[in-house]
């Protein structure tokens, strides 16, 4: 396959793993009893790290230069 057809589904990946982390933030932090605002920070910040985390971990495994 390609590179960038391996990029592409890479990314896709992870901002769709990003994705569910923030809704599942969201839906644990409302259910333990933070107020909505509150409940979407919190699943914003896993949305946020998700991403960076995922993003180290494919260059990683391509071995992908910096």
């Amino acid at each position: 396959m390609e590179q960038s057809v391996v990029r592409a589904l890479l990314t896709a990946i992870i901002l769709i793993s990003a994705v569910i982390v923030g809704i599942v933030g969201v839906w644990l932090a409302k259910h333990g009893g933070m107020s909505l605002p509150n409940a979407i920070l919190a699943g914003a910040g896993g949305f946020g790290i998700t991403i960076p985390i995922l993003l180290a971990l494919a260059q990683f495994l391509m071995g992908m230069p910096s």
